[in-house]
């Protein structure tokens, strides 16, 4: 008798295995309602900072690390925020934060975890560089949607680490991309089930559609953050800066290029700032990684 095939795992089984997913942290929600404040100031954000202990001492790490190269110890937020400035901190703020949500579902699975972050995390920088090139209403919104485009892998990570594993060997013994090997394991995708978290911690609507589609050939057509998430997410896999289980040739559709309508010598200066978004990424799992270690 034939043995009966095994039926994928769907949204809905997911949906099932994630009793509930873990909140944003406070200060995540406090940043991004200062987001969409266009009256709110630098000392609006230092006050959201300061009310959790943990994320300014991180804060201040960072801005005191060689990677930033200021020229004098900083011991004082409101001038940290005054030297690095007002959008760069709200990123760090945005990063810190998040990584916890990130860790806390993923298990610590630190290997597959890191290499994870670090796409996320240079996938958001690209994002922000071409909003701010394009001169997009709402730059920090694309930030926020290169940072959790992927946030679907680290739910299958954490809630079905068999599963996930079987699409990371598979990818890596078929030379395939992770999309194209999860479909033997999963009927969602990632991508769905990134875009129901994100809906699930009431994001904007953009951003959810924009993490849906992000491996839709074409549907930046009518969609400027999408066709920005596309190229954002090839620029970092063409750079080796993927996920585990991205195994396939980084391939890239023009389309999306030209939807963007920003000159060719972008597209090239777009690739080269992978390597300084990666150094960023490092420092703050570093730094994170650190501080777990010494709650431990």
């Amino acid at each position: 008798m034939a043995k009966q095939a095994k039926s994928l795992i769907s949204l809905q089984d997911v949906q099932r295995r994630v009793d509930t997913l873990p909140t944003l942290p406070e200060i995540t929600t406090f940043v991004m309602n200062l987001l969409e404040d266009p009256d709110s100031s630098a000392q609006d954000v230092s006050n959201v900072i300061v009310r959790d202990a943990s994320l300014s001492a991180q804060i201040m790490k960072l801005v005191n690390s060689a990677y930033f190269g200021l020229p004098q110890k900083i011991g004082d937020l409101n001038r940290a925020i005054a030297l690095l400035g007002y959008g760069r901190i709200k990123n760090l703020v945005l990063s810190l934060s998040l990584i916890r949500v990130f860790r806390a579902i993923s298990k610590k699975q630190r290997e597959d975890f890191a290499r994870f972050w670090e796409h996320s995390a240079v996938v958001a920088g690209l994002m922000k560089r071409v909003a701010l090139r394009l001169g997009l209403e709402d730059p920090e919104q694309a930030f926020l949607t290169g940072l959790l485009h992927d946030v679907g892998k680290i739910a299958m990570l954490g809630y079905f680490p068999k599963e996930y594993g079987a699409v990371v060997k598979a990818a890596e013994e078929k030379k395939l991309s992770f999309a194209e090997a999860e479909g033997a394991v999963f009927s969602c995708g990632h991508a769905g089930i990134g875009a129901w978290m994100a809906r699930s911690w009431n994001l904007p609507a953009e951003v959810a559609g924009a993490i849906e589609r992000h491996h839709d050939e074409g549907a930046w057509d009518d969609d400027l953050l999408s066709a920005a998430l596309y190229f954002a997410d090839f620029a970092a896999r063409s750079r080796e800066a993927a996920c585990a289980g991205s195994c396939g040739a980084a391939r890239f559709d023009e389309r999306a290029w030209t939807r963007l309508g920003l000159p060719q010598e972008d597209y090239f200066e777009m690739l080269s700032a992978v390597d300084s978004e990666r150094a960023i990424a490092d420092v703050i799992l570093q730094v994170t990684g650190a501080a777990e270690k010494g709650a431990e």
